[in-house]
């Protein structure tokens, strides 16, 4: 196949990996300034007209190894409860969360509701976004820039 425009769609990837290495750093930037405390699981969301939580925690009985994101309970410093959910990519073939788990979450003291569980099982998804921003940003890079060869 022979690919004629090459800087359009060099350009366009590189557009798009750079949206989704940004929404990966805008979604984890919690880790560096925001406030640890100890969460509970208490539901999982269901993403039809928005978000809601149930108790269920698989997909679906026909798929039993998706989970969904968790709701998770805590109590911010001025002693006030929170319950919201993770909005991190998530990978449950690996494992899912469970009601009642106790998770450590870090949280924006200026948007509570605006979290990051601090668990290894929230780092596939993370890293696995991330790494696709950067190779988007890469394939971009070098359609827009290609390398002189001398045959």
């Amino acid at each position: 196949m022979v690919i004629r425009n090459k800087k359009i769609i060099g350009l366009i990837s590189f557009l798009v990996g750079l949206i989704i290495f940004g929404y990966m750093v805008f979604k984890i930037r919690v880790i560096f300034y925001g406030n640890k405390t100890e969460a509970v699981v208490t539901g999982f969301v269901v993403h039809q007209n928005g978000a809601r939580k149930v108790l269920n925690e698989n997909g679906s009985s026909k798929k039993p190894f998706s989970g969904r994101s968790p709701f998770v309970k805590f109590r911010i410093k001025n002693g006030s409860e929170v319950e919201t959910y993770s909005k991190v990519l998530q990978m449950f073939f690996f494992t899912g969360y469970h009601l009642g788990n106790k998770v450590t979450v870090i949280y924006n003291p200026k948007n509570p509701r605006e979290i990051f569980i601090l668990n290894a099982k929230e780092i596939p998804g993370s890293l696995l976004m991330t790494a696709f921003g950067i190779l988007l940003i890469v394939m971009g890079k070098s359609f827009i820039f290609p390398k002189n060869r001398v045959v």
